[in-house]
């Protein structure tokens, strides 16, 4: 469910904060993060390869699509079916990934390494409304090689891993210190019907 003003009460359901800044017509800005890895070794077993945010989240953000990108550039280099080559290693880039959130509060979304191209399908698949993190949170992303690449010297390392977060916030930083019953309640009084979750969980 793409955030629309048509889907306000539906996406009150999900987060009545981001259903109330729409309501109010607060600006909507993009917002791009990533996690770097690079493998300078194909060895299998080699350290986790660590990858934290190149910026720090300023506000409250709600992720809507998870990318990936890779690069082998002497793997194949100057061969004419280099592009060939590259393009089929997304689809299986044999790169697992474990990703926390650290932070207020700090959690692993995945606790177990992951194929990659497995872990980037996560939020459209089953994230509708978009995944929240707040001010001051922060991604690290732990990055295992479990298919070493074809390379004949000097076609070798490096191999480079981005892991592309895509998002948006408003434009608007007192929403960091809203309650979501409070958005709820305002959506309410501006003619919106919200349904009241406690009350109807205390009536179950």
């Amino acid at each position: 469910m793409e955030p629309k003003v048509e889907n306000i009460p539906l996406l009150a359901l999900y987060d009545p904060i981001a259903a109330y800044a729409l309501a109010m017509h607060i600006p909507r800005i993009p917002f791009v993060m990533n996690c770097v890895a690079v493998f300078q070794s194909f060895s299998l077993d080699q350290n986790p390869i660590e990858g934290d945010l190149d910026t720090v989240i300023p506000d409250r953000t709600w992720i809507s699509r998870i990318d990936y990108s890779l690069a082998q550039p002497n793997v194949f280099s100057g061969n004419v079916f280099k592009t060939l080559y590259d393009s089929q290693l997304k689809a299986a880039p044999g790169v697992s990934v474990r990703v926390t959130v650290h932070s207020g509060p700090r959690y692993m979304v995945a606790p177990q390494f992951t194929p990659l191209e497995n872990f980037a399908n996560v939020i459209l698949d089953t994230w509708p409304a978009g995944w929240v993190l707040y001010k001051q949170q922060s991604i690290k992303a732990e990055f295992i090689l479990t298919q070493s690449p074809p390379s004949i010297t000097p076609n070798g390392p490096p191999y480079s891993v981005t892991l592309t977060f895509t998002g948006w916030n408003f434009l608007d930083p007192s929403l960091d210190n809203m309650d979501p019953d409070d958005a709820a309640e305002r959506l309410r009084e501006a003619g919106y019907t919200v349904p009241c979750i406690s009350s109807c969980a205390k009536k179950m």
